[in-house]
């Protein structure tokens, strides 16, 4: 019965049939590995957006400090200094989660420009920036930087060391 058999074209379709499966797998792994890459995305998103709601609502619910901070920092007793920076720090807390989650490619780049807008409106209130140039020194040297380089003037007000 097999003695008629072209084992050459079975051995032919067999790897044909092969390679047919193999491109199937790697299309197949490309499908998955783009949708975990959306589903990490969006889950980091989800978190970062949990942050900024207990974040906004820290800062909300010291709304008169925050004001008066940033407005004059000089105008706050030692204690009110010491819960202002604390507020700016908590805030700076989402920004540098939000930067690291943009340096490993978790979050797009619109997603992180909204986040750097954002710190824009805060760092024009002269006790934010003022705040930040005290507490800066406790992130990493990259997000120091960054925060140097989007702000400048913010960082020729540094005072020397």
């Amino acid at each position: 019965m097999f003695q008629n058999v072209n084992w050459a074209a079975v051995e032919g379709v067999a790897s044909v049939a092969g390679a047919i499966g193999v491109v199937i797998s790697i299309i197949f792994l490309i499908y998955e590995v783009r949708h975990n890459a959306r589903a990490i995305e969006g889950a980091t998103v989800q978190s970062l957006m949990t942050l900024e709601r207990e974040v906004f609502g820290l800062l909300a619910e010291n709304a008169e400090l925050m004001t008066k901070g940033g407005a004059n920092a000089a105008a706050l007793s030692e204690v009110e200094k010491y819960k202002y920076e604390r507020g700016v720090g908590t805030y700076f807390s989402l920004i540098y989660s939000a930067f690291m989650q943009h340096e490993r490619d978790l979050v797009k780049d619109e997603v992180w420009d909204a986040y750097l807008n954002a710190l824009e409106r805060h760092m024009q209130a002269p006790g934010f920036a003022e705040a930040w140039l005290r507490i800066s020194a406790g992130y990493p040297k990259s997000f120091q930087d960054l925060i140097e380089e989007k702000f400048p003037d913010i960082s020729k007000a540094k005072s020397p060391t």
